[in-house]
């Protein structure tokens, strides 16, 4: 069970009513709308063929489709920037799309190295048949109008993006008040209990956060932040148990920070880990891990 006098609470049901009434309703920090240096880093990687796309803009619309296949012969690397502006992640450098007229799929490459005359051809017609061609005379910069796209596509990456928030916002939070000689290492790839629990290392080879005191590895921190409910904080919370085992039998101490409006919805798998194991947080409990990390100072796991 969850020491919750030693976090200051004179009860199980003190602590447990303390946890679900100051869960955070939401973790969107500014870092969650726009990974800006993932956008800029994937348009930077173009900037010289951007530039060469740019010609488009100043060519007859007639002539539009034939000045492209020259521009892909002569520079064939344009072609892998093609995807990007009808904001499609080729798979393989390549798509697969039905053509009506022929009744049939055909699959275009889109990989530098497979530029040919046909190639270039059936690319150019492509361009013109999905409105490419088209979107050049009505743009006056094709870098200005990828970074609309980039940014619009990036915001289908937020929910993925919404664990490596709470992961940072926790790491910022613990990192204020460690004492001296202690310190935070995210992802630490010399430390995995996945193995000892059971669990397959090809999954999560390494942890969240991982505190050491000198050069001893001493707290382990798993951060999980649930806004919807679903079969995976359950599981979380089924095999966390067995996690805490595994660190103990490696006098490691084993801290799980969750947090989200999910848990309301889903009391009784969270009440049943807690049952179980010795410490759980959430975000605005994470003052607690400063008496954890006295424990460690007193010689107590």
């Amino acid at each position: 069970m969850v020491r919750f006098h030693e976090l200051g609470f004179k009860s199980f049901e003190d602590y447990a009513d303390e946890f679900f009434s100051s869960l955070l309703p939401s973790n969107k920090t500014y870092a969650y709308f726009v990974d800006w240096r993932k956008i800029r880093q994937t348009i930077s990687a173009y900037v010289e063929e951007i530039s060469l796309l740019n010609s488009l803009t100043r060519v007859a619309n007639s002539a539009r489709g034939q000045h492209l296949e020259r521009m892909l012969m002569k520079y064939p690397r344009v072609v892998e920037v093609i995807p990007m502006l009808i904001a499609e992640r080729a798979k393989r450098g390549q798509i697969d799309i039905f053509d009506p007229d022929l009744e049939e799929f055909i699959t275009l490459d889109f990989s530098a190295k497979t530029v040919c005359s046909e190639s270039a051809r059936r690319i150019a017609m492509f361009c013109g048949k999905v409105g490419i061609l088209n979107l050049f005379a009505e743009i006056k910069d094709a870098h200005d109008y990828l970074l609309g796209v980039e940014v619009g596509l990036d915001s289908n990456t937020r929910k993925n993006r919404s664990g490596h928030i709470f992961e940072e916002m926790v790491r910022a939070k613990v990192s204020k008040f460690l004492p001296e000689g202690w310190k935070v290492i995210q992802n630490d790839p010399d430390l995995s209990l996945y193995d000892s629990a059971g669990k397959s290392a090809a999954k999560a080879k390494t942890h969240d956060l991982v505190l050491y005191f000198g050069q001893r590895p001493r707290i382990v921190i798993e951060c999980n932040f649930y806004n919807t409910t679903g079969s995976k904080p359950i599981s979380i919370a089924e095999s966390y148990p067995d996690m805490e085992q595994a660190a103990a039998e490696r006098e490691l101490t084993f801290v799980w920070v969750t947090d989200g409006p999910a848990w309301r919805q889903m009391r009784e798998p969270i009440t049943r880990a807690m049952q179980r194991m010795s410490w759980i947080l959430n975000f605005r409990m994470l003052h607690c891990l400063a008496t954890i990390i006295q424990l460690h100072k007193c010689g107590s796991k």
